[in-house]
Formats: structure tokens, C-alpha cells, sequence
């Protein structure tokens, strides 16, 4: 075989090649030439792995071709011996002589090898002799082990097992192992040269040549020790979780995308009552509920598979049946890709949480019904101090409902601080509450808030740490009722000597303004055609000037129809109100927030004006609108006084008059009554109450108004005998209506003849039963007509008479004929009904032009 031939050989192709010489030497008798051929071949084959193990190519060669001079030298001499052996050998000898080059080609080769052998640097590839002794050894090895090569060849591979593998003769167990099986696999620790150990994944395999002669062994390592921690940490992660599933009282559930249950965590079967397992593996688990807990179980699956997070509570039964309430979070397990591969259902028992909280739900509901339906208010509060300490504010931790309305802030100031609603509150209430909580004892003081125009009284006990707790009593009513009745007091002192109409009012106003804290106070006259007010005698605030002169109504408002129509005009701020937005500005220009206008009506007409305006927005309480009212009579009673007085000479000049037409009128009834009596006694007792309602007719016509009288007051002097002050029998309603002696005179008697016969027959026998009288005005210009209706209820069921009496024909009669009227009277079951119906005009008669009234 020629150089170029061997020169294009594999380095298997060259082994098997080396081989078949040998076998031709020794079947040509030359054993013994063959041995120094053979170790020459090794010592070279040594020096040529050695020389390619340190990366030396160029000595590789010239060993090589050292190997091929010795082999041609021995080549020689074995030919010299072999003279004799003929021509057949001679083709044997040209093979030997050829094996250098042959050797040559195997060296590169094998460079083409150590190059792989030695970039494999993660992995330990050592090559042992037959009888595990080390002959070559790669940078992995050196790397993973810390061994040079160097170091190791002519060492045992034992050397890298631990003292107990080697007590165990594990490297001579992997070496029969791997020559019986091809290889032996093993996981185990190894040891490194510092001492470490290391765990590694290895491999060992037997060296053959290809005539499957037996060179040696090839352990192939990787160190895996990382794997190994991490495997062991996983484990053990996995046995934590083991026993947390096992501990937790939550029932950890793992279900499928249809809901299915796989899986159920310890803890979770033992508060579920489930003894296996498989007894509901593959349950679809919104079948455990019911209802609606059904139906927020599968909305819970849907929102955990859209990749968020169901969670409802609800009520379950356990497998037992034993009822529970569980709190329910579902979530997605997600796959390699991402998506929802399976559900994971954590169910925790409520059971007993929900009863401890329908416990405190009734004890808190029971607490706070007694909070909340308290009369008294009361708060929490909790100090603010600044830097140095110094209490500066305080937080409203709980109000009640009745502190809120007591206070006027709202029932949403917990969290907020007193100085958010008042900035200005004074210093000295936040040290009262701060002495409270640095010395823990409780206090009593009264307290007025000026921006919240309240009075209270207030005791204050230390809570925990900086809170406290007041418990609030809204004395505002009663101070200021003592105001109102100290000015009451003062009013009627000041004018019960006064004859000046204007100083009356002057007074009036004043004391109106002063007690509630006004802007501009008074009482002046009206024009309601021109719709104007003259200011006379008005109270201004010291501070301010007077509004005094000649006001357009509408020029303030559109208000003036209330008034018209003696609808009492209360606004608590003129720029929220309708009637004053628009004309706020001119308000405002005299110091007006809030309006209060009582109008006085005299003949239904719009006469006179009670104002009172105060500087700020005003809610006007009753109890305000009832003491301007009291003024407004105070005032009127007054000027009315000064008005009879001028009027009672004119009165004395008509009594004589008056007298005259009484007697004609005691002479009619008398004769009347003793017409149609059947006995004295009857005479005396119907005589006489016909007379004194005669009398009280008079009274009322003598009380300072000439020749007229009020209807109201007619009715009311008629059923006085008849009312009771504490039950109010009597129901009057209508318009005020002067009426002329005549009339007043006839009213007077027909009220009182209903009212006798209702108290014998009708409501008035009865303890419960009443009396409604009401007159109201019908009817175009000068073609008024009034009517007036007398209803009894809550009496004996009624019958019609079967006759009329004197009482009934002077009922129909008398007062129908003395104003040209119709009287009807119906017996309805109910109660008695009695309708008058006559021509305004003819209750005006005998009005002489003096008698209407001048007051204003």
C-alpha cells in the first residue's frame, strides 16, 4: 500500500490496517520481531498522545517519524533474518515500511480528536488502561475536577470517588459493569481535589478498537450538583407544601376549565367532611351550591379562565350536609403558553365568623338604635396638637344624629375637624377639651357658637388616649325662649303708658331687632295698589343706616303677591330664593341676607308691614316667626288701644242709641220666648241664655269699634258657654269681615241657639264631638255673597225633628231676615249642617264711614 493511500486513511481505516500487518508478521513466523516492533509502535503511539494531549503538533510529527525510522530499522533486520524466507515476504516488507507514513496520517487524525476531546470543557471525559489507571485526562475533567492532567495520568481513577465508593470498589463494579452491559450509568457524589464533593451524572464505557480488542475504559462526567440542590429544593418546597395543604383549614381546591374537581388539599377534606377523596374526584364543583350560589360560583370560573379573579361569599353544605359559609377566590393556573391550563379554588370557612358577626350586627344595631334615637347629641373627638404639643384642633371621630341636627353640621363630619366648619372657633372650648384628657376630669359648661347661633350645654369625660366623648343638650330653645319672653316683657312695659302711634312703633322695631340680632327691624304702613312701603320710625343696627323712606317692593322681589295675599313671606337667603335672586344685589346694598315680612291685613287688604332682615343668611326658625307674630299683635293691640281711646267718646255719644235698640230687641225675645213657653221654668232658663248671648253681642260691639264688630269675634263671644279650653271644640276659619250692629247682633243669636241645641241633641253632648264654622267671600266685584256653614261632628247619630221650635224659626228667620239671606239646615247622620248664604252688602249695614278702621 503506497504512502498516498495511507496518507488518505482514517485513523480507524490506519488501526485496522496496523492490525492486519500484525497478523501477516505472526503468520510468517516472526513473533519475536514482531514484540519490538509492537512496543516500539507503543512508545511511539505513547509519545504521539502525549505530544497531541499538551497541543504540541510539530513534535507529534517528528515522533512520528522517529516511529517510522525505527520501524524501518527493525523492518531491516527483520528482512536480513528473513532472507532465506523467499519472495513471498517480500510484499509484507514493503507494508512495514510504509506504516510510518500510515502513522502519520493516524497523528492527524487523532489531532482532529483531541481538538473535540478537549473543547468538551463542561464535560469530564478521562480515559483509563484496563485496569482503571488514568491515560488521559481532558480540559472538562481539569474544570470540573481541578486535576491537571498532568496530575492524574498513571493515577487510579478511584482517586476522584469518595472513600466510601472506593471502600465499596465502585470503580471495579462500573468497569465489569460496563464491559458486560457496554456502559454504566451512575448518579452519585464525587470528590474534587480540594475535598468538595460534587454531584455528578456519569458514564462509563469500555475503550475497543475495531477488532473489538479491549483497550481500556471512558468515564464520561458532568457535575450536576446545581441540579441536584435545586432538585432537592423543589422536594422539599413540594413537602413544605405538602404540610401546609395538610395544616391550612382552607379548603384548596384544583379543578379543570369545565370546573371539575382533580384535587383537594387535606385541610380542605377535613373541613369539608369528605373521608376520600375519590368519593367526589371529577364533581363538578358548582354543583355544591345552590342558588345563588350557583350562579356566582360559575361567574367566578368565567372571570378566573378570562385571566382575573372570581371571588364571592356564599352558603354550602359540606358532604355531610353540614351547612357553612364560605368566602370563595378562584384563580387560573396557567400552562406553558401562558393560558388558563387549570382553576385553583381556595374556599375559607366563615361559619363562625358570620355568626360572631350577626352577634355583633345585633348588638351594634341595638347600640346604635339607643345612639341614634337619643335626644341628647353627643360626638367623639380626638385632639390635634401642633409641634410643641399644644392642643390646636379636633377630629370628629362618631357624631349621632342628634348632634348633627342639634349643631347644624352634617351627619358626614366624622374625619373632618372642628376648624374646617368653624375657623375662628374660640381657643378656650379645644383647652376645655384638652384639660379633660390631660387630668381625666370630666367638666360642665355651657357654650355658645355664634356662627352656628347655638347655645348648649356640654359634658365632657377623657376617653383613650387623645379622645373624648361629649355629650351634647341644645339649650338654644330655652335661652333664647328667656330672650324672647325678657323682650316680651320689655315691649309690653314700654308701651302700656305709650300714646304715640310712631313711638309705639319705634319701640317695636327696636326690641325686635336687638333680640334677633338683625340688620333692619320695623312696622310701617302699605300702599298695595302703588306697592310701596313707607318707612317711618325704623330700628337700623347701630352700625348701619337707616333705611328710612319710600321702598318699591318689586325693586327687592317679586314677593309682594305673597304679601297681598297675607301669606307670610320667609326667606333664609335671598340669593337661593326664587322671589329674590334677581334683585340679591339690592338686598345686599342695605345689609340684607334673610327676610322675614309678616304682612297686616285689615278688610282683607294689605295695610301694614311687620320687617325684620338679618345681615347673614337666616334659617328663621317658628319659634322666630312666632315672636315677630307677637310683636306684629303687640304692636297693633298698642296702636288699637290709642284708636279706641280716641274713638270712646264717639262710643259714649251712641250708647244711648244703642240702649234704645237693645231694650226693642230683650222686648222681642220676650215676647217671643213667653209665646211659645209651656212652663216659668222654661221661660226663665231660655229667657236668659237668649240674654246674655244678647249680652256678649254688645260686648263685643262695645270693645272699641263703633258700630261694627269682627264676624270671628262674634262667633267666638257666642260659643264661649260652650268651649272647653283644653280640648278646643270649636273649629273657626275664614277671612276678617266687619259686620254692622244688626248683623252682628242676629249672628250672635243664631250661634248661640245652634250651640244650645247641639249641646242638649247634637256634637256638644257627645265628649268627643266638635264644631266646624267656616265663612268664606264668593263672588265678582259688588256682587259678593257670603256664606257661612255650621258642622257638627263626632256627636249621637242625628234625626230630623218632627217640629220646629222658637230656636229653629229664629235660626231661619231672625238672622235671614236681618241680612236678606236664605238659612238651610240638613240632619245629615253625621252631625247637624247649617248654611247661611246672603249679599256681602248686608252684613256692611249700619257700618257708618268712621267705622272702618284707620289703624295701620
Amino acid at each position: 500500500m503506497s504512502g498516498a493511500v495511507l496518507n488518505s486513511l482514517s485513523r480507524e481505516e490506519l488501526e485496522a490496517e496496523n492490525v492486519r500487518l500484525r497478523a501477516a508478521l505472526a503468520a510468517a513466523g516472526i513473533d519475536a520481531q514482531q514484540q519490538r516492533v509492537e512496543q516500539a509502535e507503543r512508545d511511539g503511539q505513547h509519545r504521539l498522545e502525549l505530544a497531541f494531549s499538551q497541543g504540541e503538533a510539530e513534535r507529534a510529527q517528528q515522533e512520528t517519524r522517529t516511529a517510522h525510522t525505527e520501524a524501518a530499522s527493525a523492518a531491516a533486520t527483520h528482512r536480513r533474518d528473513l532472507a532465506q524466507s523467499g519472495a513471498a515476504l517480500t510484499a509484507s516488507q514493503d507494508q512495514v515500511a510504509s506504516l510510518g507514513a500510515a502513522r502519520l496520517a493516524l497523528a492527524h487524525s487523532e489531532a482532529r480528536q483531541r481538538a473535540i476531546f478537549e473543547s468538551a470543557v463542561d464535560f469530564a471525559i478521562v480515559v483509563t488502561d484496563r485496569d482503571g489507571i488514568v491515560t488521559d485526562w481532558n480540559s472538562g475533567a481539569e474544570n470540573v475536577m481541578g486535576w491537571t492532567a498532568a496530575e492524574m495520568r498513571g493515577q487510579s481513577a478511584a482517586r476522584f470517588f469518595t472513600p466510601e465508593d472506593q471502600a465499596n470498589g465502585r470503580v471495579a463494579y462500573e468497569m465489569r459493569r460496563a464491559l458486560e452491559t457496554g456502559r454504566a450509568t451512575d448518579e452519585r457524589w464525587h470528590l474534587r481535589k480540594d475535598g468538595q464533593r460534587f454531584w455528578a451524572s456519569g458514564e462509563m464505557m469500555p475503550l475497543l478498537d475495531d477488532a473489538r480488542v479491549h483497550l481500556g475504559f471512558v468515564k464520561i462526567l458532568r457535575d450536576r450538583t446545581a441540579q441536584r440542590k435545586a432538585g432537592e429544593q423543589q422536594r422539599a418546597d413540594a413537602e413544605f407544601m405538602r404540610s401546609v395543604l395538610a395544616a391550612s383549614a382552607d379548603c384548596i381546591k384544583v379543578l379543570d376549565l369545565d370546573g371539575r374537581l382533580s384535587f383537594m388539599s387535606e385541610g380542605g377534606m377535613r373541613v369539608m367532611e369528605v373521608s376520600d377523596f375519590n368519593l367526589i374526584k371529577g364533581c363538578p364543583w358548582p354543583d355544591f351550591w345552590q342558588g345563588q350560589g350557583h350562579t356566582d360560583a360559575l361567574a367566578a370560573l368565567e372571570a378566573a379562565k378570562a385571566g382575573g379573579v372570581g371571588h364571592f361569599q356564599g352558603q354550602a353544605d359540606t358532604y355531610l350536609g353540614t351547612p357553612k359559609w364560605w368566602d370563595v377566590q378562584v384563580t387560573a393556573i396557567p400552562g406553558a403558553d401562558g393560558q388558563p391550563e387549570r382553576l385553583l379554588s381556595v374556599s375559607r370557612d366563615l361559619t363562625s365568623q358570620k355568626a360572631a358577626e350577626r352577634d355583633l350586627a345585633c348588638s351594634e344595631a341595638r347600640w346604635r338604635g339607643l345612639f341614634e334615637g337619643m335626644q341628647e347629641g353627643f360626638f367623639l373627638g380626638e385632639l390635634i396638637r401642633d409641634a410643641e404639643g399644644h392642643a390646636i384642633d379636633y377630629r370628629f371621630v362618631e357624631i349621632n344624629p342628634a348632634f348633627a341636627q342639634q349643631s347644624g353640621l352634617p351627619i358626614d363630619s366624622v374625619g373632618k375637624t372642628i376648624r374646617s366648619f368653624v375657623p375662628d372657633i374660640d381657643q378656650w372650648l379645644i383647652d376645655n377639651y384638652a384639660r379633660v384628657v390631660e387630668t381625666g376630669k370630666p367638666t360642665l359648661f355651657e357654650i355658645t357658637v355664634p356662627e352656628l347661633d347655638r347655645t348648649f350645654e356640654v359634658r365632657a369625660n377623657k376617653e383613650q388616649d387623645e379622645r373624648f366623648s361629649c355629650l351634647f343638650l341644645d339649650v338654644t330653645a330655652r335661652r333664647q325662649a328667656d330672650i324672647r319672653r325678657a323682650a316680651m316683657a320689655e315691649l309690653a312695659d314700654r308701651l302700656r303708658d305709650q300714646n304715640d302711634r310712631r313711638e309705639i312703633s319705634r319701640i317695636a322695631a327696636e326690641i325686635m331687632g336687638r333680640t334677633l340680632g338683625l340688620s333692619h327691624a320695623g312696622y310701617a304702613q302699605v300702599n298695595s295698589e302703588q306697592e310701596t312701603v313707607t318707612v317711618a320710625e325704623a330700628w337700623s343696627s347701630p352700625d348701619l343706616p337707616s333705611i328710612a323712606g319710600v321702598h318699591h317692593f318689586r325693586d327687592y322681589g317679586s314677593y309682594i303677591e305673597d304679601l297681598k295675599a297675607g301669606r307670610d313671606v320667609v326667606i333664609a337667603d335671598i340669593t337661593r330664593d326664587p322671589r329674590t335672586a334677581p334683585d340679591a344685589a339690592a338686598l345686599a346694598a342695605i345689609n340684607v341676607a334673610a327676610v322675614l315680612n309678616l304682612p297686616v291685613m285689615e278688610h282683607g287688604r294689605f295695610v301694614a308691614l311687620l320687617y325684620a332682615l338679618h345681615p347673614k343668611p337666616h334659617a328663621w326658625s317658628p319659634e322666630d316667626v312666632a315672636f315677630a307674630r307677637n310683636i306684629v299683635d303687640r304692636t297693633r293691640a298698642a296702636i288699637a288701644r290709642v284708636e279706641a281711646e280716641e274713638q270712646q267718646a264717639v262710643l259714649n255719644r251712641e250708647l244711648s242709641h244703642r240702649l234704645k235698640n237693645t231694650l226693642a230687641i230683650v222686648q222681642a225675645i220676650t215676647t217671643q220666648t213667653l209665646r211659645n213657653a209651656t212652663d216659668l221654668s222654661t221661660v226663665r232658663d231660655v229667657l236668659g241664655a237668649r240674654l246674655i248671648a244678647l249680652g256678649k253681642a254688645h260686648d263685643i260691639l262695645l270693645t272699641g269699634q263703633g258700630e261694627s264688630a269682627d264676624m270671628r269675634a262674634v262667633i267666638a263671644g257666642a260659643v264661649e258657654l260652650h268651649d272647653d279650653e283644653r280640648s278646643r271644640r270649636f273649629t273657626l276659619e275664614g277671612p276678617a269681615l266687619r259686620v254692622g250692629e244688626s248683623a252682628a247682633l242676629s249672628l250672635s243669636l243664631m250661634i248661640h241657639e245652634l250651640a244650645t241645641n247641639a249641646a242638649k241633641y247634637g256634637a256638644l253632648s257627645a265628649p268627643g264631638g266638635r264644631v266646624q264654622i267656616a265663612w268664606t267671600i264668593n263672588g265678582g266685584a259688588g256682587e259678593e255673597r257670603v256664606q257661612l256653614t255650621w258642622q257638627e261632628q263626632g256627636g249621637p247619630q242625628v234625626t230630623p225633628p218632627t217640629r220646629k221650635g222658637f230656636g229653629s224659626r229664629l235660626i231661619e228667620r231672625g238672622f235671614a231676615g236681618a241680612v236678606s239671606g236664605e238659612v238651610v239646615t240638613t240632619y245629615p247622620p253625621e252631625g247637624v249642617i247649617c248654611t247661611l248664604k246672603a249679599p256681602l252688602a248686608a252684613f256692611h249695614l249700619d257700618l257708618a264711614p268712621h267705622g272702618q278702621s284707620t289703624s295701620a
